[in-house]
């Protein structure tokens, strides 16, 4: 009995010691947001545990499912074992008895959970912290960037089509289970585990850094909030467009930019509204780069992927242009900062 307790104790340790830069990293934003709040007079409240529910209800058994199918494909195509069956139920249970995995992955699903549910409490009380004051700044820039001209008017020609608009929709809305996806595949794998621990960490410096400080420091709502902001009708024509190809197909940006509107003007509980830096180009990019991690052609699929997001984040009226370049080299900053502090990858397609 006492040997199986020390083993345990072991690998517990162990699981800490190998996730010591993103449990620490966790710890400060959590004790960080306790501080914000209780200096806003904001009574607060963690709900990681209601993130693991879903993760465990919903999502967790779809990416099991994935990867089962996955791996039974790739044992008929190139393993090819006489007892396919027998191969893959030992295939299963190596993975489910292997104590490490289990626990390293777990540990980090654990922290993520916190960490988002902090993030999300921070995001909603921004205009409290900085009010809303960047949009015409970001909005000029993107102009003299540009050549003298809205982004989104550049790209009209050759996306503005109600198909494109509905397919760059569909990357914009999917990219949340990619994103699911791709953290709970590195939570827990055992192949290459520099790049899995420079890209954990890398995750929470860059949503941190970019979704946390940037977001507060340089306030803003994006174009698609210009108007109700009460800075003009700049991007109405924009979004007129976007109504109008609705009646076509479905772009449920439309619904989900009405809800955080709604809840940020009177109060609901969808109310966090952040333009810059954008946050779905800035994780996309961190995707792409960890799929590098793994094969080449992977990071060239996962970097069409995020292409396609930036150009749905102008697109969708979501964000000005610079709010993407930003995050391209933020992120990128992160992954080197990142490599730096856990000996990791420092170029795209390196094995740790």
């Amino acid at each position: 009995m006492m040997t199986v307790m020390t083993r345990a104790d072991g690998v517990v340790a162990q699981a800490l010691l190998r996730n010591r830069w993103i449990i620490g990293l966790v710890m400060l934003h959590w004790a960080a947001t306790a501080l914000v709040m209780e200096g806003l007079g904001i009574a607060y409240d963690n709900h990681a545990m209601d993130s693991l529910t879903m993760l465990f209800g919903t999502l967790i058994p779809a990416f099991l499912f994935i990867l089962l199918v996955w791996r039974a494909v790739c044992m008929l195509l190139y393993l090819r074992p006489a007892k396919p069956i027998a191969w893959l139920v030992a295939d299963i249970r190596a993975v489910v008895l292997d104590r490490e995995r289990l626990m390293d992955g777990g540990l980090t699903l654990v922290m993520l959970s916190i960490f988002f549910s902090n993030f999300s409490g921070l995001k909603e009380v921004i205009p409290q912290m900085n009010p809303f004051a960047w949009d015409q700044t970001f909005a000029d820039m993107d102009w003299a960037l540009h050549g003298g001209a809205d982004v989104w008017t550049l790209l009209m020609p050759v996306m503005g089509a109600p198909l494109a608009l509905a397919v760059l929709n569909g990357a914009y809305v999917g990219w949340i289970f990619l994103l699911y996806f791709m953290v709970f595949v590195s939570s827990f794998t055992r192949s290459n585990l520099q790049a899995r621990q420079t890209f954990l960490v890398a995750f929470v410096l860059v949503w941190t850094l970019g979704g946390t400080i940037m977001a507060t420091m340089f306030s803003s709502v994006g174009p698609v909030f210009y108007a109700p902001l009460g800075l003009g009708d700049r991007f109405e024509p924009l979004m007129q467009h976007l109504r109008a190809a609705s009646e076509h197909y479905v772009i449920n940006s439309l619904t989900v930019q009405t809800m955080l509107w709604d809840g940020y003007a009177a109060g609901k509980p969808v109310a966090g509204i952040s333009a810059f830096p954008s946050m779905h180009v800035a994780s996309s990019v961190l995707l792409a780069v960890y799929a590098f991690s793994y094969t080449r052609l992977a990071g060239i699929l996962v970097s069409i992927f995020a292409t396609m997001v930036f150009f749905a984040a102008v697109m969708l009226g979501w964000h000005y242009a610079v709010d993407g370049y930003v995050s391209v080299f933020l992120t990128l900053g992160c992954w080197k900062l990142a490599a730096w502090m856990t000996g990791g990858p420092r170029a795209f397609g390196a094995r740790g």
